[in-house]
């Protein structure tokens, strides 16, 4: 589950429940090879509640979250699938 913690023009910060700094850490990655976006960045929102928040800063930063969320999660998919899950 996302929930949007800040929505302005260029910038959007998210909180993902279930995921861990590993994993938000390949989605920021995915989102620093898009040229549009000038800052991506994965931390917990605090260390004792363990949320993970993604901060990005870019032309469309909805856009490009859910395009790296999709890369990611085919990446993921196709690992799965040749180990034979």
């Amino acid at each position: 589950m996302a929930k949007v913690l800040l929505n302005k023009k260029g910038e959007l910060h998210v909180m993902l429940d279930g995921f861990d700094v590993g994993l938000a850490n390949m989605v920021v990655d995915r989102l620093l090879k898009n040229r549009s976006v000038t800052f991506a960045a994965a931390d917990y929102d605090h260390p004792l509640k363990g949320n993970v928040v993604i901060k990005i800063r870019g032309d469309e930063p909805k856009k490009e979250l859910v395009k790296a969320l999709s890369d990611v999660s085919g990446e993921i998919g196709k690992a799965a699938k040749a180990l034979g899950k």
